[in-house]
This record gives C-alpha cells, structure tokens and sequence, in this order.
C-alpha cells in the first residue's frame, strides 16, 4: 500500500475536523481511500466539527501562571460561554500553561501542533470548534516580572520591567508596579508599550482622518457663518496643524501604555508612575514589554 501523503491527511481534516494522527491512523485502515476514512472517524465519533469551522470563536479563556522566573499567559477560544467556563475547558488551560513553563516546544502554543492535537481531543468532547489563540511565556532574566487575569477570566495581562539598581532589593516593588500595569492594560487594553512602536501608516491615517474632520468643521462654520450674517474667519494654517499635532498626541495616549493615564492617578501618566518609582528604588525603571489578551478584542 502507498503511504499516506500530507496533503491526504489535510484533506481528511479538513472535512471531518479531526486530529493530524486521527486522520493518518484512519487513512492507513482505509488504505488511503478519503470516503472511508471519513466513515472511521465518524464511527470513532471524531468527526463532526467540522462543519461548525465557520462559526466564530469570540467566546473563551485567559489563564496565566508562574514558576519561578517563568511566566506565562495564554488564551483558548470558543464558540460558547457556557463552554468556556466547562471545567473541562478550563482545566485543559490551566494544564497547558503550567506545560508551556515546563517545555520550550509549547512556548507558542497556538504554532504547536503537539498543543493543538490536545486541544482538539477537547473541542471533539465539547462539540464545539475551539483554537489556541495565542500564548507566550516571559522570562524574568535580570528583570521583573508579573501578571493579572481578570475574575472573569477572559482577560489578562503580562508586564516586564527593567531595572539598572539592586534587582533583589527591589524586586517586591517591581512585582508590584507589573502588576499593576497589568491591571492597567486589561482595564485600557493599549495596543502598543510606546508611540515610536506605532506603524507610520497607522499614524498616517489617523491624521488623514483628524484632517478631513477639521476642514469638515471649518466648511460647516463658514456655512453658518454666511447663513446668519456673521463674520467668519478661517483658521491658520498653523493653528490647524497645532490642533492636529494635539489630536495626534491623545491618539498616542489611548493606544500607548506608558502614554496613557494610571488607573491609580490619572493626574500621572504611565511613563511618570514608573519613572516615580525608579527615583524611590534609587535606579531606572521602563517597561520593557507587555502583552494583553482580551476575548474577542484583538
């Protein structure tokens, strides 16, 4: 009998939605014919999901764990709430992401295939269509780290600091501080740590669109203007380009974490909370990266 291909193996997945080594254990019984391999797994109940793949997964989980210097947070999607608060659900993520601390091949488990067999064994159980989104461990090498999951487990937060002082002196501080931006992201979910990290053409368009809103405004004055009599003077060039660059500014300070306000003083930005505490710690505090997961936001 000729061996079983990739591409038989895909095709089978993709009709049935079962596991990699389900599909090539059913094709080597079927001797490579697709239309009984199909009847296997339907019999071993191992299909069935996958005419359910056009469903959207905006439902699920976020769980996070440490050991030792190791820290790690993943998130599992869903189609259900009900099925991503299933102990089987969430007890399937509380393993995996004790197993991405322990094993560097799980490190990015929604790029493991070895992780998404697991998951699949789940979702077959659940009767739902189910993916590891994403998931990422940081390393507390000469650092600091932490992170916050929110109660209702669908959002969460890890935050890395840098420190030039006494690490083991500070270390209980710094925690704390990550912590706490951790909060902070989960609560205004950023998208970037500083603006230089924001693409041009992000920038770009922002401005286009902050530009066309100002001469939409301008036209609309100028129109009252004529309609009630009243004298209309247009905006300077540079009063426009002023209140653009201020536009701009607060658009860095929704989207950048160190720009935005503390949720612990909004009298204080990120950047000073931090700066603040290097000067206590006698050193130089930054945030060296974060990442947020929230279900169903990007």
């Amino acid at each position: 009998m000729a061996a079983i291909t990739s591409e038989q193996v895909m095709t089978l997945r993709s009709q049935t939605g079962a596991g990699i080594m389900d599909c090539k254990g059913a094709l080597t019984e079927a001797g490579g014919d697709i239309a009984k391999a199909v009847e296997l797994l339907r019999k071993k109940g191992l299909a069935g999901l996958a005419k359910r793949a056009g469903r959207a997964m905006k439902e699920g989980v976020v769980v996070a764990k440490n050991s030792g210097s190791a820290y790690a947070i993943l998130e599992l999607n869903c189609e259900t709430d009900f099925v991503g608060k299933n102990p089987a659900v969430t007890g399937f993520a509380q393993t995996l992401v004790s197993d991405m601390l322990a094993d560097a091949s799980l490190a990015n488990p929604a790029e493991s295939d070895k992780a998404k067999e697991r998951l699949q064994a789940v979702a077959m159980t659940m009767g739902e269509n189910m993916a590891i989104r994403r998931g990422v461990v940081y390393h507390a090498a000469g650092s600091a780290v932490n992170y916050y999951v929110h109660s209702d487990n669908r959002k969460g937060a890890i935050v890395e600091l840098s420190f030039d002082g006494d690490l083991a002196k500070a270390k209980a501080d710094l925690e704390a501080l990550a912590k706490e931006l951790a909060m902070q992201a989960v609560a205004m979910n950023p998208r970037y740590l500083k603006r230089e990290e924001v693409p041009a053409d992000v920038v770009a368009k922002e401005k286009e669109i902050y530009r066309a809103k100002m001469e939409q405004d301008e036209a609309e004055a100028k129109a009252r203007a004529e309609e009630t009599g009243k004298p209309y003077k247009a905006k300077p060039a540079e009063a426009i380009e002023k209140m653009l660059e201020g536009r701009v500014n607060k658009y860095y300070q929704e989207l950048c974490l160190v720009e935005q306000a503390s949720i612990r003083d909004s009298k204080k930005s990120v950047f000073q909370t931090v700066k603040d505490l290097g000067a206590k710690l006698g050193g130089n505090v930054a945030v060296k990266r974060f990442s947020c997961y929230i279900v169903g936001i990007e």
